[in-house]
């Protein structure tokens, strides 16, 4: 093809973009090329164009299709430099003719700036305490903790000064009394503060330092005790959740430095309010600061006025700020230089001089050198805080983005994903409307209908194409997270400078890039190999993984993001596909500075949840906390799932819209103005929108969607049809022995309705699935089924799967299920090896490829069975399973049973009050009456199973003898409260009251409540030795597991016409053959691939460890 390459590039990035086009094409100017070039020439050229990307770069590529005709490619860098076409203009002004700025402007951008700056000239001024300038001297040995945490010191400082200065000043003009007193501070104040000074643990009685501040100073002194963490109850006491709007006023010493409540002796405790070299009151530099930073407040009338603490958008903008700025100074080194931000008449000498961190080479483990004086760091804090909020409100506009995409523009010829045409033409006509108003989007497509491309197109049809788009996709699995990323390379012709996939561990992305290359190497090799896809969900967050190969920002913003090679990535790039867990640090994480990239990256792009109704009932209030944030930063969202229950849709719209709300308070022109959110409603049949300012507004359209959705899958043919069996009760001995003899027979009798012929021989064959709640329960069913004999003629392969293996293993089954199970090829999988060879040993048999899963099975894999065999959990997990069931074969309608259910689950069998736990929505709260299917379910709502029974909610509820109602009742009350004490703790919480001034919440109703765990190694030293368990120790260290933990489960009785599907697994030969072509140490290998993570039990019960059935207990 012909091109012509113009470039608009300024300053260090014209001397770049020439280098590099140099190479590929001749100059026709100063600033244009033309040259002949091929597709992968011009693709490897925009590689290095994005690679080397700045704000300055501009760069448009235009293909020459005839002599009067060129089409634009592309263009990388700064799209605005161009118009759509790639046209530039003949001329430019500054005048705001447009108007262009209203679209854009952060109305409380300066009080945030302001807020920010005061609160960075005090927030450690603590440290120049006694206890912690010992703590930080070089030269002394002491504790790592004070009995008071620094910030908690600071906020006393600052009520101090406050407290002087309005005394005897009305309520109404206290802020503006003591931004006053700011102006007029000099080296005398210090005496009067340390004398103002409340000092716990020594004084008689304390009062939390909020009650007496007036409300801008609340703010300022908010800001100060959280710059590191959040202030959280001392124990998770839920009295405070009755009148939440007073919790600060109960703030106390605990809630920052918990260990205050430990026995310090007064001399202790002295040290911390002991200032010897007295505070920065006495640094003439730093007093100039605060002087110029009040004065610029008082003349801001507003300022004074508003409620800072009820503006979650400027209150948390202003910590982001603080923090930010916080972690960039502190990182930089100062020593043995001389400041011009630390005054030299405040400790003229060397030891009078007062620090406030010290600076050390890597690796060492001394307390280093002194580094930053004390006011030299508040001073910078207070710079780069100022000049960040500067940079916040056009953080988007300097980022990398996709735009011009033809992939995601293009329209689909195939009838079957025709609907995704309309979904982006509907998205594209709500594109303006949905920057003033916000977007909220619903894509309940069936599965198989490509909600992910569709979602991807919907996302780019809102973004304004001349700006580009910027978006998220979180999943709940990290199992999806290669995967998804893998599809929209491959769906979405997404290059790796677009695209940044985040995952768990690096030892999962070596085992797919392992897999892979084989994959690609060896097609047609009969040999299994090991790796696959993956599973994180044992490794923990330190050890997680950025695949992004593009350009990464050169503002001020990379400043700090260069020492945090993984977060730039995260926040750079276009498109993120990541877990969940990435995310929700911006409102989880408390402390560490944690939440600072996913508030980056949420202020940055949009957001799409896929399958957000996965989550255990647990899980909800974290999701809802998220997309509110998602809202309050100005993102657009899209849930993306077939089964969405109306509760839950509700309170994530409801979540969002009071998010939204703040936003735009913050930044538009007419705060008064109602908010009236953009609505949107995709699937298969039709997309709809609407304008939404209320809850009940949006209620009624999505009832009415879900109703005319309702009748078309009615009329659909029915593709899964189930049949309830009937377990008998037995004595607890018997019951594993009752649900093996009962699983067995419908093994059998589904495959004998459901086999394939093996085209060229006379073997039949059936690929199915038993699905049983937990993984013990599952092992021991597993171990009887083998053990019983298959009739004559017919052999079946068990696979045993769940999430307690080594990850090498966990790898290698799901990569042989992966591949066997992928069948949107009908003949494909007649020619996998662990399918074939099994077929090759008895050719003339029928033969039944059977998984035993847990809920792995359910969600995350694209798995297609011919039939299933489900212990029932709830009416959720039903639906989810039958979706793996004829999932990508072409049947239009079957007569037949394709889906046994047990009419009880094994706690049921074994008598228990609540059965329906732990998968399962029953509760001490919430319990069945009987746990009979037969009794607690219609048989309309399982027996054609489909989504209906979720999508949809009866007018009146029954949940103690309905299976169904029992689940809407149970999302009610986590997400709504409903029915719950008024001192119970549920989502809506969180934006109905202030929640966020506390990690409160997030502690009584976590995300991803984790219960304890160990981290566990099977290690081979070298070639000759045999594996050993080993555990890691908190300290780091990887010992010989010394409790007898394992015990090994070589026994397994395998019945005649009983096989395991796929042989045996053979960790030490695997694990060599890996180590070798990744060109590892043995033990570095097993290190990385050989881990497990096992729940820490109380109980002294051994761990059962087995090459065929992964580690479990025995029942």
């Amino acid at each position: 093809m012909n091109i012509l390459l113009v470039s608009q590039c300024s300053k260090k990035a014209l001397q770049e973009t020439r280098r590099i086009i140099d190479q590929f094409a001749e100059r026709t100017g100063d600033r244009t090329w033309q040259t002949a070039i091929t597709e992968q020439g011009l693709a490897t050229l925009r590689k290095l164009l994005k690679k080397t990307a700045r704000r300055n770069t501009s760069v448009a590529c235009h293909w020459i299709r005839s002599s009067n005709r060129t089409d634009l490619k592309w263009i990388v860098g700064n799209p605005r430099r161009f118009n759509s076409e790639g046209t530039v203009p003949t001329n430019v002004t500054g005048r705001d003719i447009l108007r262009a700025k209203d679209e854009n402007v952060w109305h409380t951008a300066e009080d945030i700036r302001l807020l920010a700056c005061i609160a960075a000239l005090f927030h450690d001024v603590g440290k120049a305490n006694q206890a912690f300038q010992d703590k930080i001297n070089p030269r002394k040995k002491t504790g790592s903790f004070e009995p008071y945490r620094h910030e908690w010191v600071s906020l006393r400082v600052f009520e101090a000064f406050v407290t002087t200065s309005i005394t005897g000043v009305e309520s109404s003009q206290q802020d503006h009394a003591w931004l006053t007193a700011l102006t007029q501070i000099d080296g005398n104040t210090d005496d009067s503060v340390q004398e103002a000074l409340i000092k716990d643990g020594l004084d008689k009685s304390t009062r939390s330092p909020f009650r007496n501040l007036p409300p801008v100073a609340q703010t300022v002194a908010w800001l100060i005790l959280s710059h590191h963490k959040l202030p959280e109850p001392e124990k998770t006491d839920k009295s405070y959740l009755v009148r939440p709007q007073r919790i600060l006023s109960f703030v106390s010493s605990p809630w920052n430095s918990p260990q205050s409540a430990k026995d310090w002796s007064p001399k202790e405790i002295e040290t911390v309010w002991t200032f010897p070299k007295g505070t920065p009151f006495r640094s003439q530099v730093w007093r100039d600061r605060l002087a110029r930073v009040a004065a610029q407040a008082i003349k801001r009338s507003s300022f004074t006025k508003a409620e800072w603490l009820s503006d979650p958008f400027s209150l948390h903008l202003s910590r982001l700020s603080l923090m930010l700025a916080d972690h960039y100074y502190s990182g930089q080194n100062r020593v043995g230089q001389k400041s011009a931000w630390h005054d030299p008449a405040w400790g003229k000498a060397q030891k009078d001089i007062i620090f406030a961190n010290t600076w050390r080479e890597r690796g060492t483990a001394d307390k280093g050198k002194y580094n930053q004086t004390l006011d030299d760091h508040l001073i910078g804090v207070y710079h780069h805080s100022h000049q960040m909020v500067r940079k916040l409100p056009s953080l988007k506009e300097s980022l990398p983005v996709i735009t011009r995409h033809p992939e995601l523009k293009k329209r689909t010829a195939n009838n079957r994903f025709a609907w995704q045409n309309k979904a982006y033409e509907l998205a594209v006509s709500v594109r303006d409307t949905a920057r003033q108003h916000g977007f909220f989007g619903v894509n309940m497509a069936s599965t198989g209908m490509g909600k992910t491309f569709a979602n991807a197109r919907i996302m780019y049809g809102l973004a304004d194409e001349r700006k580009g788009c910027r978006f998220s996709v979180a999943l709940g699995l990290r199992a999806l997270t290669l995967q998804t990323g893998d599809a929209f390379k491959e769906l979405l012709k997404l290059d790796e400078e677009d695209l940044a996939v985040m995952i768990g561990s690096k030892a999962v992305k070596a085992l797919h890039d392992d897999y892979n290359q084989q994959k690609t190497q060896a097609a047609g090799n009969q040999q299994e190999q090991v790796l696959g896809s993956e599973s994180a969900n044992d490794f923990a967050d330190q050890d997680s993984y950025v695949s992004y190969e593009g350009a990464l920002g050169d503002g001020f913003l990379s400043k700090w993001l260069e020492s945090s090679p993984k977060i730039n990535k995260l926040v750079n790039a276009p498109v993120l596909v990541s877990t969940i867990d990435h995310l929700m640090p911006a409102t989880e994480g408390s402390r560490g500075g944690k939440q600072i990239a996913p508030m980056l990256r949420l202020l940055t792009s949009d957001l799409v949840l896929d399958e957000p109704d996965d989550f255990g009932l647990e899980d909800l209030p974290g999701l809802c906390r998220l997309v509110h944030w998602a809202g309050l930063l100005g993102s657009h969202v899209l849930l993306s799932s077939a089964t969405l229950p109306p509760d839950l849709i509700e309170a994530l719209f409801d979540a969002y819209k009071s998010g939204r709300t703040q936003y735009e308070k913050a930044i538009r022109v007419n705060p008064s103005s109602v908010t009236n959110i953009v609505c949107a409603w995709f699937d298969e049949f039709k997309s709809t929108s609407i304008q939404a300012a209320q809850l009940s507004d949006f209620r009624i359209e999505h009832k009415a969607f879900i109703t005319k959705r309702s009748a078309k899958l009615s009329q659909q043919a029915v593709r899964r049809r189930v049949e309830l069996v009937t377990l008998e009760p037995v004595e607890k001995a018997a019951i594993i022995d009752e649900m093996a003899t009962k699983i067995h027979q419908s093994i059998l009798t589904l495959h004998d309705q459901y086999h394939h012929s093996h085209p060229s021989k006379q073997a039949k064959a059936s690929f199915g699935l038993v699905r049983m709640a937990n993984i013990n329960q599952l092992v021991a069913t597993a171990k009887q089924l083998m053990a019983m004999p298959s009739p004559d003629g017919v052999q079946i392969h068990y696979c045993v799967y769940h999430s307690q293996y080594l990850l090498l293993q966990r790898s290698s089954i799901e990569h042989m299920l992966d591949t066997v199970l992928n069948r949107k090829d009908p003949n494909a999988i007649w020619q996998q090896p662990s399918v074939r060879d099994a077929i090759d040993k008895a050719p003339e048999k029928q033969h039944i490829f059977v998984v035993l899963g847990s809920p792995v099975t359910e969600v995350g894999r694209d798995h297609s069975y011919d039939w299933a065999v489900v212990e029932p959990s709830s009416i959720r997990s039903l639906i989810q399973l039958a979706g793996r069931v004829l999932r990508h074969d072409q049947v239009t309608t079957v007569d037949q049973p394709n889906i046994h259910l047990l009419n009880q689950n094994w706690r049921a069998l074994r008598g228990d009050e609540i059965s329906y736990m732990r998968p399962g929505f029953e509760s001490k709260s919430l319990r069945l009456q009987s746990h009979l299917l037969e009794r607690c379910i219609e048989p309309s709502e399982y027996q054609t199973i489909n989504a209906l029974p979720r999508i949809q909610k009866a007018t009146e509820l029954n949940p103690n003898e309905r299976f169904v109602d029992l689940e809407h009742v149970a999302l009610g009350m986590q997400l709504w409260g409903t029915n719950k004490p008024s001192d119970e703790a549920y989502a809506s919480l969180w934006w109905q009251q202030p929640m966020h001034w506390t990690s409160h919440l997030q502690k009584l109703l976590p995300f991803r409540r984790h219960t304890p765990t160990e981290d566990y190694c099977y290690y081979i030293e070298d070639e000759f030795d045999e594996p050993l368990m080993h555990r890691w120790h908190d300290n780091g260290e990887l010992k010989l597991d010394d409790k007898q933990s394992f015990q090994r489960d070589n026994c397994i009785t395998l019945a005649q016409g009983i096989s395991v599907w796929g042989g045996a697994f053979d960790y030490s030969q695997q694990i060599n053959e890996l180590a070798e072509r990744l060109t590892l140490t043995l033990a570095d290998a097993t290190i990385q691939f050989g881990s497990v993570n096992l729940r820490r039990d109380s109980d002294k019960e051994v761990w059962q460890q087995s090459g065929i059935f992964g580690f479990y207990k025995v029942i």
